[in-house]
């Protein structure tokens, strides 16, 4: 019995099989999901489980928040695939009409929202054959960000649909897990914890070493600068009177959130 994936478009010996992730991958399957994981318990292994089983009803597209994190996903799908030009990394840097070329060649594409929402909204790409989007670090997919917008549009557009909405931290608060389900348009919650019977054998022993910086002269400069104009805003807004109450200096991004939505 081999302790590898094996598929035919796998390169041989390079993903290590755990039966959990197959489990996980199988109910994905079978309907849009969010899949709650530990961080180095393979999501972006759960992710590549998927998206195989997808390739043949069309276009799949991976998404994540940040640059490096993107380039870390494209990184690991062309060493774990036979043919790495299936993946298709595209960036703010690329010109438009090259990400429009480069997305209607691409079997994988693999992008941060943001140009995604960009290119949806000139009109350069469609979601129609799009048969799985991966939406990595979900719980970012509430309020304004990209990540709603491309689901309501890939909700409306896709012959197929289907959505697996993949993160280690979704929050503890139920009406925040369900407006990322609703705006990502998830039917299925998934959990595994680590000291799950069929997870612990993977988890390996962390060591933490507390490690004292001294923050730089120059960055101490910068932030007094910032919270000085950040309170003269402040400063502002009381004598505005846009709240009832006096917003405090030291305020909470949260609660400046909150008041930013009440305006």
């Amino acid at each position: 019995m081999s302790f590898y994936l094996e598929h035919p478009l796998l390169k041989a010996q390079t993903v290590e099989k755990r039966l959990f992730q197959l489990d996980l991958a199988a109910n994905a399957l079978k309907a849009s999901s969010l899949i709650v994981v530990p961080t180095g318990l393979g999501k972006t292994v759960i992710a590549l489980l998927v998206l195989l089983a997808r390739l043949d009803l069309g276009k799949v597209l991976f998404l994540a928040p940040t640059k490096p994190l993107v380039e870390q996903h494209a990184s690991f799908l062309r060493r774990a695939l036979r043919d790495e030009a299936m993946v298709v990394l595209l960036t703010g840097e690329s010109p438009p009409n090259t990400r429009a070329e480069s997305w209607k060649n691409a079997r994988i594409v693999v992008s941060t929202p943001q140009v995604i929402e960009n290119d949806l909204l000139s009109r350069r790409i469609s979601l129609e054959d799009v048969s799985l989007v991966i939406f990595d670090e979900a719980h970012r997919g509430v309020g304004n960000y990209a990540y709603v917008y491309i689901a309501g549009r890939y909700a409306r557009e896709a012959h197929r649909p289907l959505v697996l909405g993949i993160t280690a931290s979704p929050g503890s608060q139920p009406e925040r897990i369900a407006e990322i389900c609703t705006n990502l348009g998830i039917e299925n919650i998934q959990t595994k914890a680590e000291d799950d019977p069929d997870v612990a054998p993977f988890v390996h022993q962390r060591e933490i070493e507390w490690v004292r910086l001294t923050v730089p002269e120059e960055l101490l400069k910068i932030r007094t600068a910032i919270e000085e104009v950040l309170k003269s805003r402040i400063d502002d807004l009381n004598l505005l009177g846009v709240s009832q109450v006096r917003i405090d200096s030291k305020a909470s991004k949260k609660e400046l959130l909150a008041l930013q939505a009440a305006l």
